[in-house]
């Protein structure tokens, strides 16, 4: 949303000429409000064809205001806005810069149909606040009335943003599992590199096992938190290769935390008792590494207590507890 504060009284002409040949939504206004609006047509025409198709428009009767909604390409839907400001008041102002604020975050955040109905929101929010001060112009009931109309949009606004968050974090939830595919190709080249070095075969066979079902514990991990529509941390903040990147380390994760639990029992670090030889082995170390990829707080706490002195700690406070991001 744009919110133009041009001077009002600015002939048209002049306005034009200071900026070029495009036209403002200034312009539109007078243009709107002459009688028969004769160039009105023109000017809208050549606003279009700088800014964009409009969409939908709202022009005022009673002051100078219009608000525009605008397609950008046909892709991003904006809105454009300009309203004389001698007519409106401060908790007035503060809505469309809370609404111009949703607009500018979410718009970079969102893309296609969810980027036009978050505009389309803040399009309709507006227009019904400015129909109340168009409305309201001269009138003894004003204040009243725009102050009323003022705490409605104020609601619909952080409804808006509320629903642009869960449309947000929905897009970047599906970014993050796509990393987890990324990750699975990543997790395939690390199993391939072990199955190279000069290990046993018994022993490298088994590693190569631990960072499988280490890497499908973290896949099914993430599953099951999503299908439960449990909490799936994902940063709004952080760009879509950062969030990518997130998910392809979280299945890494889980398969280094498979591998390292793997190594750990076989060097006799942490005390488990390992069944005899056989098919046995294989499948105890398989379903270790899968709870280790699972549930890798658990996995980083059973590493922590067989460092030097960590028997001491844990007797002095208890070990911490958390979900699994």
């Amino acid at each position: 949303m744009v919110v133009s504060s041009r001077t009002i009284g600015v002939p048209p002409d002049q306005a034009e000429q200071a900026r070029g040949d495009s036209p403002g939504v200034y312009d539109l206004v007078v243009a709107y409000q002459e009688p028969g609006r004769p160039r009105f047509a023109a000017l809208r025409t050549a606003y279009e064809a700088a800014q964009g198709k409009i969409v939908e428009e709202y022009y005022a009767n009673n002051f100078r205001a219009a608000l525009l909604l605008v397609a950008k390409d046909g892709v991003f839907y904006k809105t454009r806005l300009f309203y004389d400001p001698v007519e409106s008041s401060t908790e007035f102002d503060d809505v469309f810069r809370s609404a111009r604020r949703v607009e500018r975050k979410y718009s970079v955040l969102l893309h296609g149909q969810t980027q036009e109905i978050l505009a389309q929101g803040i399009y309709t929010t507006a227009v019904a606040l400015l129909s109340v001060l168009d409305a309201m112009v001269g009138a003894a009931q004003k204040r009243e009335r725009v102050t009323a109309a003022v705490a409605s949009a104020r609601k619909e606004i952080r409804q808006i943003e509320q629903n642009a968050r869960e449309a947000a974090l929905d897009r970047a939830l599906v970014r993050y599992l796509g990393g987890l595919a990324v990750g699975v190709v990543a997790a395939t080249a690390v199993a391939v590199a072990v199955s190279f070095l000069p290990l046993a075969v018994e022993i490298g066979s088994q590693l190569i096992i631990c960072l499988v079902s280490g890497a499908v514990g973290a896949i099914l991990s993430v599953m099951t938190r999503t299908a439960n529509r449990q909490k799936v941390r994902v940063s709004l903040e952080q760009g879509w290769l950062v969030v990518i990147l997130s998910g392809c380390f979280r299945l890494i994760i889980g398969a280094v935390f498979g591998a390292a639990m793997f190594v750990l029992v076989r060097a006799g670090l942490v005390p488990i008792a390992v069944p005899g030889a056989g098919e046995q082995v294989t499948l105890f170390f398989a379903g270790l590494a899968f709870l280790a990829g699972f549930s890798e707080r658990r996995a980083q706490d059973t590493i922590v207590r067989t460092l030097p002195g960590a028997a001491d700690r844990t007797t002095a406070e208890p070990p911490a507890r958390g979900k699994d991001d």
